[in-house]
């Protein structure tokens, strides 16, 4: 089976069925992954099988590197909604994250916006209210989390589950097996793995 046929077939197990949505992470073992790559295709796998919006929230605050990947409308909706975010800007104020619907497809992308040469620095936090406000709202949220972010294990716990993404050619079993340590120490249920480039494979 290729990789698009497994991340098709993953996005269908991923969709919620009821009214409540689901809150997932996705994360590389190691930078270089293509675990951006694979957070997009279940977002856009997982509009198309769910008929409704998928958000996909990238947590590379530097480089917005889902929004830079893609075409998107002019709206912007407030990521906020009006309870205690999962991350703070220091200073307070200098910045804030948006969401913006891709233009072909019900899909939200986060981006982060922050004021010139005020922000110092961004601190990640648990947030229960916040993802119950996300699952409201989505029928999945997707959250696309860079190699050896301080958020993994900040926000794992409040998420229905982790999905680690590994390179065929380099990821080694022990890297994974640690980062999942990692993340189930801090709370999070590690729900398996994507592997890219794997031989006979389209990743």
């Amino acid at each position: 089976m290729t990789v698009c046929a497994q991340l098709q077939d993953l996005s269908r197990r991923l969709v919620a069925r009821g009214e409540r949505g689901r809150a997932v992470m996705i994360m590389p073992v190691r930078a270089g992954a293509g675990a951006s790559w694979v957070s997009a295709r279940l977002a856009a796998n997982a509009s198309r099988e769910s008929g409704r919006p998928v958000w996909l929230y990238d947590l590379d605050f530097a480089a917005n590197t889902q929004a830079g990947r893609t075409r998107l409308n002019g709206a912007a909706y407030d990521a906020d909604f009006g309870t205690e975010p999962f991350w703070r800007a220091d200073p307070e104020g200098s910045a804030r994250l948006i969401l913006r619907k891709v233009e072909t497809a019900p899909v939200l992308v986060s981006v982060f916006e922050r004021r010139p040469e005020t922000l110092r620095r961004v601190v990640f936090t648990s947030a229960p209210a916040y993802w119950d406000r996300v699952r409201a709202a989505c029928a999945l949220a997707l959250v696309d989390v860079p190699a050896g972010s301080p958020a993994a294990t900040a926000i794992a716990g409040d998420l229905d589950g982790v999905i680690l993404v590994g390179d065929a050619e380099r990821t080694r079993r022990d890297e994974a097996e640690e980062l999942a340590d990692r993340i189930e120490s801090a709370g999070g249920r590690v729900l398996g793995i994507v592997v890219n480039r794997a031989p006979g494979t389209d990743g």
